[in-house]
C-alpha cells in the first residue's frame, strides 16, 4: 500500500515541507482540480488503497487516453500519482519536462520530437498527445504528477516472454520505491493487465503478465470494455481506422470491482470508440 513507515515520514519531511515552501497551496490546489472521470472513479479510489491501479486497453483509440488521464485527475485530486505510459523508460525524462512545462508550442515541438516515433500502434496518436496535454494542464493547476516509462529495449524473442513481462514490472516497482508517497497509476495493453497466466499460443510458449509480477495485494487491474466502433490498427490491408467489436452497455459507462473475469480485478467500460490518427496523419 502506498503508506510511509515512520522512519520514511521523517526522511521525506524536510523534502515535502520545503516543496510547500516552494509551491504554497500546492496540495490543496489538487483538490480543487475539475474530473471528467467516469462514473464511480472518485468513490473507487476513495474505497480502495492498493499502490498498483493498472488499466488494461486496445491501442489506437481516442476514448482510452482520455479516460485514463480523467482518472489521473481523480487521483491527483488526494495526492501524488506516478502516470505508467508503455514506453522506453529513457523517455521519462522527456514525458516529465512536458508535464512540468508551460504547455507551450516550442514545449510541444519538444515532446513531438523526443517521444513519438510515427508508428501505428497506438502510442504516437492524437489521443496520447492529448492526455499528455491533460496532464501538464492539471499539473500547471496544482497536481503532483510524476512521468515514468517502464518498457524494456531487450527484446522478447523466440522464448517466453515472462522476463520481459518481469522487467517491465521491475520498472513499476523501482517508480513505486522512489515515490513512495504516490499511486502508481498505468495504461498499458491489456495483455499485459492479465492476473493469470497467457496460455501457449502455436510456437510461443505461456508466460506470465506484467501484473503478475507486481505485489498482488497492492495492485488492482482493470480490463478495459467498449460498446464497439473502431480502433487505428494494421492489419493485412494496410494501417488505418479498423472496426472492433465490443458488448458493453454504452449506457453503463464507468468503472467497477468484478468477479465476473478472474483475469482481472475490474472493469473500465469507456464506452463506443473512435480510431485516433498517429501524429501528422488524417483519415
Amino acid at each position: 500500500m502506498f503508506r510511509l513507515s515512520l522512519l520514511c515520514t521523517a526522511a521525506l519531511a524536510v523534502s515535502w515541507l520545503s516543496a510547500l515552501a516552494d509551491e504554497p497551496g500546492k496540495a490543496a490546489r489538487g483538490a480543487d482540480l475539475s474530473c471528467e472521470s467516469l462514473p464511480n472513479t472518485g468513490d473507487l479510489l476513495r474505497e480502495q488503497n492498493q499502490t498498483f491501479l493498472i488499466f488494461g486497453e486496445i491501442h489506437g483509440s481516442r476514448e482510452a487516453p482520455k479516460a485514463f488521464g480523467e482518472t489521473v485527475c481523480e487521483a491527483a485530486r488526494t495526492g501524488p500519482v506516478v502516470v505508467g505510459i508503455e514506453r522506453p523508460s529513457q523517455l521519462s525524462g522527456v514525458m516529465q519536462n512536458f508535464v512540468d512545462s508551460d504547455g507551450s508550442d516550442d514545449a510541444r515541438f519538444t515532446l513531438l520530437r523526443g517521444f513519438f516515433d510515427g508508428t501505428d500502434w497506438g502510442l504516437s496518436s492524437q489521443a496520447f498527445l492529448d492526455l499528455f496535454i491533460r496532464l501538464q494542464q492539471l499539473t500547471a493547476q496544482g497536481a503532483d504528477i510524476r512521468m515514468v516509462g517502464f518498457t524494456s529495449a531487450t527484446t522478447v524473442g523466440s522464448g517466453s516472454q515472462t522476463p520481459y513481462e518481469r522487467r517491465l514490472a521491475a520498472e513499476l516497482l523501482r517508480a513505486s520505491a522512489r515515490n513512495p508517497d504516490a499511486r502508481i497509476l498505468v495504461l498499458v495493453g491489456n495483455l499485459h493487465a492479465r492476473k493469470e497466466t497467457y496460455p501457449e499460443l502455436g510456437s510461443r510458449p505461456a508466460f506470465d503478465p506484467m501484473v503478475m509480477h507486481l505485489p498482488q495485494d497492492e495492485v488492482l487491474s482493470f480490463n478495459i470494455a467498449h460498446s464497439g466502433g473502431d480502433t487505428h490498427r494494421c492489419t493485412a490491408e494496410g494501417c488505418g481506422p479498423q472496426p472492433v467489436d465490443g458488448r458493453a452497455d454504452p449506457e453503463k459507462t464507468g468503472i467497477w470491482l468484478s468477479d465476473g473475469d478472474l483475469r482481472y480485478d475490474g472493469i473500465w467500460n469507456i464506452g463506443p470508440v473512435s480510431a485516433s490518427p498517429p501524429i501528422g496523419t488524417r483519415y
